[in-house]
């Protein structure tokens, strides 16, 4: 078949370019020129479609069509260029890479806060060097690091320090976690001394808030969490018995779902949204709540308010319950 369609498509533009180059034409000539170079250019159209790699020979009307026009209307040299651009695309393709890496200049891990913020070295790159790093004063190096991040960032990477192979970087990673958890309760004591002396709502909600963070940040667990837990409820409730305040009621929703407690949790996360709030804010408790009880219909209005940012968590939730 493709040996048939070159002899015909050879046969029938040598007669055209015969005809157009050894005679004055006439109009019949011309005609005669026209459907010569016509019938070639249909027969090397159908050639070089069967040439094409598959994902480029469909639609097959506009392929076989645009290879037509392209040869019919540069007589000669639209043939040529066609030759050639499918002998270079399928039988001379670029010559790909194996190399998926490019070594980069190993720079120094950096010893002060204002040296972190400003560096490559954010949460990420620090856990690689924790997990994967073999050298021990490299990974000391990244747990004094990580003591500069954000306690929400820093406190799960100590933590994967804390089960290092080296003792020295285990004592560093104790001694931060100690040394949050220290400042965390020493807060506790003298809000509890302010609450004592003044017994406001607002102290209240400030000793509950730093037993939630003892919780919400993994540094307790176990029976200790349940204690810091019960401790947040009970001041929280002491908060709200006196003065209703949508913050409270949030923080309250919170810890009640973290005790796995949704019932008691949708009634405050519900008086959190009325107390003015906004949906976004409430969303995603409520959506957890709803999602514990197995009212999933909830769930999914819920998840409607949810973030559409790429990369973020919630949106990805979204993006899996649409």
């Amino acid at each position: 078949m493709k040996a048939w369609l070159c002899i015909q498509t050879i046969s029938f533009e040598v007669l055209s370019f015969y005809l157009v180059f050894n005679h004055e034409l006439t109009s019949a000539e011309w005609t005669t020129f026209v459907a010569s170079h016509a019938i070639a250019c249909a027969s090397f159209a159908a050639l070089s479609w069967l040439l094409l790699p598959q994902k480029f020979k469909f639609p097959l009307i506009s392929s076989l069509s645009f290879l037509f026009l392209f040869n019919f209307l540069l007589p000669l040299v639209g043939m040529i260029g066609t030759a050639c651009s499918l002998l270079i695309a399928l039988y001379l393709p670029r010559k790909q890479s194996q190399i998926t890496w490019q070594e980069c200049e190993e720079h120094p891990l950096p010893q002060s806060p204002g040296e972190v913020l400003g560096n490559q070295y954010g949460a990420g790159a620090l856990r690689e060097i924790l997990i994967h790093s073999d050298d021990p004063d490299r990974r000391s190096l990244a747990v004094n690091a990580v003591c500069h991040l954000p306690r929400q960032q820093s406190v799960p990477l100590l933590q994967l320090a804390l089960k290092d192979l080296s003792d020295d970087v285990r004592l560093l990673a104790y001694a931060a976690l100690e040394g949050i958890e220290s400042q965390i309760n020493e807060l506790i004591s003298l809000f509890k001394k302010q609450y004592e002396n003044t017994a406001q709502p607002a102290k209240a909600f400030e000793i509950a808030q730093q037993y939630w963070e003892l919780c919400y940040l993994g540094i307790a667990e176990g029976v200790l969490k349940r204690h810091y837990l019960e401790q947040a409820e009970h001041y929280l409730k002491i908060s709200i018995e006196k003065e209703q305040r949508a913050s409270n009621n949030l923080l309250l929703g919170r810890v009640l779902l973290e005790q796995q407690r949704p019932d008691q949790a949708i009634i405050y996360l519900t008086a959190a949204l009325h107390g003015g709030l906004r949906v976004k804010q409430v969303a995603p408790y409520l959506a957890e709540a709803a999602y514990i009880t197995g009212d999933y219909q909830k769930v999914k209005q819920y998840i409607d308010y949810f973030p559409d940012q790429k990369g973020e968590r919630l949106s990805q939730i979204k993006e899996y319950w649409s």
